[in-house]
């Protein structure tokens, strides 16, 4: 549930923003809540679920792939409004040991509080 909760934060940060596409992965049907969301977040390369072909929903996501989700999110940043990439930085704050352990810089924090080692 904490997994789909998440998915869907991170949904709001992207509405509007994709197409529709064909399910990606075989253990999320068009029946369920989450649908639509999971959906555009594939199709926008934010979420890639697993080799299997699954997007395993029901189990809670690591700190870790939420971290992949913001670094992808990061680089899409442009393309939010003001109140989105508020949020995004909230999240980059949060995670900013994961992004760093990914290896992603999180420039706008960098700039309020220093260089992150």
């Amino acid at each position: 549930m904490k997994k789909v909760l998440a998915i869907a934060a991170v949904a709001a940060l992207t509405a509007g923003v994709s197409a529709y596409a064909a399910n990606p992965f075989s253990d999320v049907t068009p029946n369920d809540w989450a649908y639509q969301a999971v959906e555009d977040l594939s199709e926008q390369g934010v979420v890639e679920g697993y080799p299997d072909g699954t997007f395993k929903g029901e189990r809670n996501i690591t700190r870790y792939e939420m971290a992949q989700i913001i670094a992808r999110m990061l680089a899409k940043e442009d393309q939010l409004n003001a109140e989105q990439r508020a949020t995004l930085d909230k999240l980059a704050g949060e995670y900013a040991d994961e992004l760093a352990n990914l290896g992603v810089r999180v420039s706008n924090l960098e700039k309020k509080v220093g260089n992150l080692y």
